[in-house]
């Protein structure tokens, strides 16, 4: 008996294996229907395979699925509110039904359903995100934060529902919300902070958003958690609210202790922006408040650098920074003077340092590039080349040097400084590759086109490269005009005399090269760089006449675009003509919409507007 027993549940096992296996091969293959696209063929094998195992949680869903896919509703909600029927406590359930509905169009019926739910259901936090979760899934978002917010109310954890409620918040743009639900994040779990900052900021740049924003922040900054401080700050950086911005620096600083590091990072943003005089108060704060801080060598560099930016900032409309080709133009030596006391104090400070080097190379440009003093420029670039060659300076350096020897007319010496930087071993590849770009331009002027060709062909193997562009310019005109080697070398001396700041005489080689009637890259160079040369020398009428000519060849010209940007500097800087200028920037737009200067013109004229306004 026993064994008659024993055989029979042998037989039984091997029976429901085997209807397993079986349905196992039938799921299986209509879910190779639906990923194809083909519910009708999965339809009656789901149906067949959820009649025979109503539990069977994967098979109810595959079918729910299938009916949605082909719309038929009616089906679904008959399937749901079956398995409702038999668990009847499962949330997702109710998800689904009112998803049925909203995607048959009865939308008030689906909200309906999820709140029915939330009612009938034991009360739990959880539910309300299940049910959130399914209005979001149907972009019913006040729904959702309806459902989050009645959640957050009982829940023991409020501050998880904090994350979902402010990214919904910013969703919709309701930016003072989302701003409070980061703010009760941040004020709960402070090592948050670059996390909920970074979310403030993903969308501050909306319309009215910082105004939405600010005012939340601002309450929490009263807070002793000194994050929302710096959150505050960095909101009125984004209003351009500097000033603001300082204060509250200022009360970072002393509140971490940090000895000034908070108002460094402050002044070197304000550095980049450009916003000088505000940055080299925020530096001398810094070196008067915190004379013995770590960072003194730091403020102290970037206090002289923030002097020197301020004189050229200054000078942008009446001296030549914005043109091509210029000559030094002495204007405030007082101010000039100034600045290079500032780096020479730290070269005393900080002898034999890379602040000491960096030093020594800003004030061998300043008396290079503003005051002309070639030979005293050259002693500063010496104390770098001579006493530190190994300095991350020093191929600038010897580059310098060897653009003052350029102008002096000692072509072999400067030779010699660019070769030095190719061939050394501790100089990073973008340093040589200005020396070799350099050395090109130099081979070029001696009419030495091969020799230039060489080294230009070693930049442009490697086109990843600051030089790469003009190397490439270069090249070309070199091999555009084999054929027309007397202009050829006629402008190549019309090129050094212009490095040589000698403008008049490099313009009356330029014309020579343009009198030829032939209309090739050559003589349009030519003319671009005869109205460059005017420029330098300063007479505007002819200079603008000149590029006016230019840009109306538009395709005819390849150098049209630059003519037109050119003109459009010309009126802002030059003759003071705002209207004009914008006129210009704009006409290079609709004439050249696939021209380098597109950006920067448009940028010219936002500037423009806001002060024409």
């Amino acid at each position: 008996m026993i064994k008659k027993i024993f055989v029979i549940l042998i037989i039984c096992i091997s029976i429901a294996h085997a209807q397993t296996g079986f349905d196992e091969n039938k799921y299986a293959l209509s879910q190779a229907y639906v990923q194809g696209g083909q519910y009708e063929k999965a339809l009656p094998i789901l149906q067949q395979l959820y009649n025979s195992a109503p539990n069977n949680y994967q098979f109810f869903q595959a079918l729910n699925d299938v009916y949605t896919q082909l719309k038929n509703y009616d089906a679904s909600i008959a399937l749901i509110e079956d398995q409702i029927k038999m668990t009847g406590t499962n949330i997702n359930l109710y998800g689904m039904l009112g998803t049925t509905y909203y995607l048959k169009g009865n939308e008030n019926k689906a909200f309906e359903v999820w709140d029915n739910a939330l009612k009938v259901l034991p009360e739990s936090d959880v539910n309300y995100r299940v049910i959130a979760n399914y209005a979001v899934e149907r972009r019913a978002f006040d729904k959702a934060i309806g459902y989050l917010k009645k959640g957050q109310d009982i829940s023991k954890n409020p501050i998880f529902f904090a994350y979902d409620l402010a990214n919904l918040y910013a969703l919709t743009m309701q930016f003072a919300d989302a701003t409070e639900e980061y703010c009760i994040i941040l004020s709960q779990n402070p090592n948050q902070f670059q996390v909920m900052q970074n979310k403030i900021l993903s969308y501050i740049s909306k319309p009215d958003a910082l105004n939405k924003a600010l005012p939340v922040v601002e309450k929490y900054s009263h807070s002793s958690n000194v994050d929302f401080k710096i959150l505050l700050a960095r909101l009125y950086l984004e209003d351009k609210n500097y000033d603001g911005a300082y204060k509250i620096y200022k009360k970072v600083d002393d509140a971490l202790n940090s000895g000034g590091i908070q108002l460094y990072n402050f002044a070197q943003y304000l550095f980049d922006e450009k916003n000088f005089t505000l940055a080299a108060k925020v530096y001398n704060d810094i070196i008067n408040t915190y004379p013995n801080t770590t960072i003194i060598s730091s403020a102290r560099l970037g206090y002289a650098k923030t002097l020197e930016a301020t004189l050229q900032s200054d000078e942008a409309g009446e001296t030549p920074g914005w043109k091509p080709f210029y000559a030094p133009v002495k204007t405030n030596e007082s101010e000039v003077n100034k600045v290079i006391s500032a780096f020479v104090e730290l070269t005393k400070a900080y002898p034999n340092t890379e602040i000491a080097n960096e030093s020594f190379l800003r004030i061998g440009n300043i008396e290079l590039n503003k005051k002309n003093n070639l030979d005293d420029a050259e002693k500063y670039f010496e104390e770098i080349t001579n006493k530190a060659p190994l300095s991350q300076y020093a191929p600038d350096a010897f580059l310098s040097l060897a653009r003052t020897e350029l102008i002096k007319g000692n072509l072999s010496e400067a030779i010699s400084f660019c070769k030095t930087v190719v061939n050394g071993t501790s100089y990073s590849k973008e340093k040589k590759n200005d020396a070799e770009y350099f050395l090109g331009r130099l081979s070029f002027y001696q009419g030495n086109f091969p020799e230039a060709k060489i080294y230009l062909k070693n930049i442009l193997d490697n086109l990843n490269n600051n030089t790469a562009n003009d190397a490439l310019e270069l090249s070309l005109l070199m091999n555009t005009s084999q054929g027309d080697s007397s202009n050829l070398l006629t402008f190549a001396s019309a090129e050094l005399l212009a490095e040589q700041r000698n403008f008049g005489a490099a313009e009356e080689k330029y014309k020579l090269v343009t009198s030829d009637p032939q209309k090739f890259m050559l003589q349009n160079l030519a003319m671009f760089r005869q109205a460059q040369m005017e420029l330098a020398l300063n007479n505007y009428d002819t200079t603008v006449a000149l590029l006016k000519k230019i840009s109306d060849e538009n395709e005819k010209n390849i150098y049209a675009d630059k003519a037109l940007y050119l003109l459009g500097k010309i009126y802002q800087f030059g003759l003071k003509d705002k209207a004009k200028a914008v006129e210009t920037y704009e006409n290079l737009l609709a004439k050249f919409p696939n021209s380098l200067y597109l950006d920067d013109a448009r940028a010219q004229i936002i500037k423009l507007r806001d002060k024409l306004s």
